[in-house]
């Protein structure tokens, strides 16, 4: 055992040492291909995306064996074999979903997405008060929000920088080309930048499916307690804005479809509503995910932090 880890001493360290010259190679290699798949048929540039994904699944083995270990907290009666399919989909549909967003100039204004539950976002509008859109790492969640954007909805979606510069600018390239207003999360004026959106009645987007550094509520996902970001919760008690839940999943003969609910509000004490309403919406997302595993990134560190450890009942 000590051999192997001054193995992997010399290893990590070479890996940090070689960080940045690895990740301008993989950022230039992503930014030629999102222009090579632009100019592609959708049926050959959704091919290749898939190849992308299979390679990935093929060659780093720690992400496979993250989303199995994950997979197997998730559904303890899966066999391997089904967690493997679902792995593989899961790869695959990953690069499917960076080939479409690489294709968006192409398929904007077609009905390659469709939306149900339309009335609902419509009404939580008509109030005034801004909208709260929770959803996860689910689906081609990019793809959804551009969608929404096009369809002339005011969407202003929160996420963390990236760390590296020239992957930050990739995202931020394709926000931009969809008419998204983004707010960076880690910003020292979030807090004020978020309630002037809601305050000009806009649909402020969050993904609250990872068990991120900040503040965290324990709630349940998948039968076990998970630290869960309360800050969605928060803004709609405190706003009183509407909530809803939007996903987007894959058509059995291709495209999208986009499905939207409302979240009922919760009553009881102010701590106690914020944990019973981010409970509301991690059961929304987690009911996404059992009804279509595949679409879901499994790699993520879902439950970083235990409970068990920190003395939290489940």
């Amino acid at each position: 055992m000590g051999r192997r880890r001054n193995r992997r001493g010399p290893l990590r360290r070479l890996r940090r040492a070689t960080r940045g010259p690895r990740n301008a190679v993989l950022a230039a290699g992503i930014r030629v291909g999102k222009r090579l798949l632009a100019v592609l048929p959708l049926a050959a540039a959704l091919a290749i995306g898939r190849t992308f994904g299979w390679l990935y699944y093929a060659l780093v083995p720690s992400r496979r064996r993250q989303a199995d270990r994950h997979l197997a907290m998730a559904f303890p009666d899966w066999t391997p074999a089904r967690r493997r399919q679902v792995i593989r989909g899961m790869f695959l549909h990953a690069g499917a979903s960076f080939a479409e967003l690489a294709q968006w100039p192409a398929l904007r204004g077609t009905d390659y997405v469709t939306v149900d539950g339309i009335e609902v976002m419509d009404a939580a509008l008509d109030q005034g008060r801004g909208v709260i859109a929770i959803t996860g790492h689910v689906g081609n969640w990019e793809l959804l929000a551009a969608e929404m954007a096009r369809r002339g909805y005011p969407v202003t979606v929160v996420a963390r920088r990236v760390k590296d510069s020239r992957f930050e600018a990739l995202v931020g390239e394709l926000r931009h080309e969809t008419g998204l207003v983004v707010l960076d999360r880690d910003s020292p004026t979030f807090a004020q930048d978020v309630r002037a959106e809601l305050d000009r009645n806009r649909v402020v987007a969050l993904l609250i499916d990872q068990d991120t550094r900040g503040a965290g509520v324990w709630v349940p996902f998948f039968g076990r307690p998970a630290r869960t970001p309360p800050g969605a919760a928060v803004l709609a008690l405190r706003k009183q804005a509407a909530v809803i839940a939007i996903f987007i999943e894959r058509r059995p003969a291709g495209g999208h479809r986009i499905t939207i609910r409302a979240i009922e509000p919760v009553d009881g004490r102010s701590r106690d509503r914020i944990v019973a309403l981010t409970a509301r919406m991690t059961e929304a997302i987690e009911a996404q995910i059992r009804h279509n595993p595949v679409e879901w990134v499994w790699w993520h560190e879902r439950w970083r932090h235990q409970a068990d450890d920190l003395g939290v009942r489940s």
